[in-house]
């Protein structure tokens, strides 16, 4: 990513419905292809549009180098349990949906 997008991607990312928004997304990719290091590439960009990696760490309970290696793919992939707590963490909970017939 190049800095001018970053940049922009982190002003869209104040706004709570964006915000909120992109998260959804990158689920859905995430249960699409897998790619656990893009889905936490992006809640990456959702703490950082908030507040800093260690100030969240801190205040879910985790371990900061325990997380930048979750968010960098320098683990294998997070359980339910991981995620469940960072998306808590942003104010958000997984949910179930009904699939709508075609």
């Amino acid at each position: 990513m190049n800095i001018k997008f970053l940049d922009d991607l982190n002003f869209q990312l104040q706004d709570p419905e964006f915000q909120r928004e992109w998260i959804r997304q990158t689920i859905i990719e995430y249960a699409q292809d897998g790619d656990f290091v893009e889905f936490f590439r992006s809640l990456e960009q959702v703490i950082k549009a908030r507040t800093t990696v260690s100030e969240f760490a801190k205040n879910v309970g985790m371990n900061r180098v325990q997380l930048v290696d979750i968010l960098h793919g320098r683990t294998k992939a997070p359980s339910i349990v991981t995620i469940n707590k960072i998306l808590t963490g942003l104010g958000y909970t997984l949910s179930v949906d009904e699939l709508k017939s075609a």
